[in-house]
């Protein structure tokens, strides 16, 4: 798990919730024994709309009310999972990731690390026990997340993937261009090619791509799907190798001479694009995997909890917990070029 994705929860007032123990007042949810009144509810509820900034309302109580009752389910359910795996949360750990909030709240918001718990937890403060144990359960979330998905898994997993596609062979097409943002300007240009005037000389004079420009308008080997459509049929249907487009394509970049410098079956990608691809991939990858490894953990968990009648919840609460949204797998291909 990651700090950049608990420090967005806080940040996006979730208005999550925690309580430490047993309380009095009418039950309004509860896990093993420990449990939320409605008491406890209306208190944080009160506290986020005290500390609401102007422009920013706080959203409404029913809301509220279920995301701090989904809050106070999945934080006892982690830690309840936590010490039956024998998983330790010591003090140094909890007090390292409230440093690491403090410093991220104050770059992102402005806010102090107390205004944003208060204002956007609705605890009672920073050095509250409450948000002690919210911390340590995001805690008990990274803990327990590695040990449900290791590194080593996903590196031999990414590894076979991505050495998968060296042994795979596309249609490929070597390709230059000179892009520009007019119609006049491309004009231009093929007279001056018409002329005799070389291509890698006026792209490097007149291309506005700066990643190819200076090479001369060498895009290097594409397949098919990696360009924008209107490029790509110039590619792989209008051209055949040593053909330049007689007329410029138009794309969402501009407008394009093309130039097809060749045409062969190529692999995927090398052994070293694949060695890169793994280091490049394996972290994200690491995270998406372990965020969703834990989601069927607590879902499961909660369910099992209600079978069991170990957790009561009201009528309006979600049916699941929302642990840390998972991130979006890591892009497997090579970059698409933007031509």
């Amino acid at each position: 798990m990651n700090l950049k994705r608990w420090m967005t929860a806080i940040v996006a007032a979730l208005a999550l919730v925690a309580c430490s123990g047993p309380t009095v007042g009418a039950p309004v949810a509860r896990v093993d024994n420990v449990i939320l009144t409605e008491q406890d509810l209306q208190q944080r509820i009160d506290q986020v709309r005290a500390a609401a900034q102007p422009g920013q309302p706080a959203p409404p109580d029913q809301e509220l009310k279920r995301q701090f009752v989904n809050q106070f389910i999945q934080e006892n359910l982690v830690l309840s999972l936590a010490h039956q795996r024998g998983i330790a949360i010591d003090d140094k750990e909890v007090d390292d990731l409230i440093a690491q909030f403090r410093t991220s709240i104050q770059a992102r918001s402005g806010q102090t690390l107390d205004q944003a718990v208060r204002g956007q937890l609705g605890l009672p403060g920073e050095s509250s026990s409450e948000f002690r144990q919210f911390t340590s359960s995001l805690v008990a979330q990274r803990k327990l997340a590695e040990t449900l998905v290791t590194t080593d898994t996903v590196r031999q997993d990414l590894t076979a993937q991505m050495m998968a596609r060296t042994t795979q062979k596309v249609d490929q097409v070597h390709a230059a261009h000179i892009l520009v943002q007019t119609e006049d300007e491309a004009k231009q240009v093929l007279d001056r090619l018409a002329k005799g005037e070389s291509f890698e000389a006026l792209a490097k004079e007149l291309s506005k791509d700066p990643g190819s420009a200076a090479n001369g308008g060498d895009l290097g080997w594409l397949q098919q799907g990696q360009t924008v459509p209107e490029f790509d049929k110039a590619l792989f249907t209008d051209l055949k190798p040593g053909e330049t487009t007689k007329t410029a394509v138009q794309t969402q970049y501009g407008y394009h001479i093309i130039k097809e410098i060749g045409r062969e079956q190529r692999t995927l990608m090398t052994e070293e694009e694949a060695r890169q691809a793994v280091e490049q991939g394996i972290g994200q990858e690491l995270q998406t995997r372990r965020s969703q490894a834990l989601e069927q953990l607590i879902t499961s968990e909660r369910a099992k909890a209600k079978d069991e009648h170990r957790l009561v919840e009201p009528e309006y609460a979600e049916a699941t917990p929302e642990p840390a949204p998972a991130q979006p797998a890591p892009e497997q291909a090579r970059p698409t070029p933007a031509p």
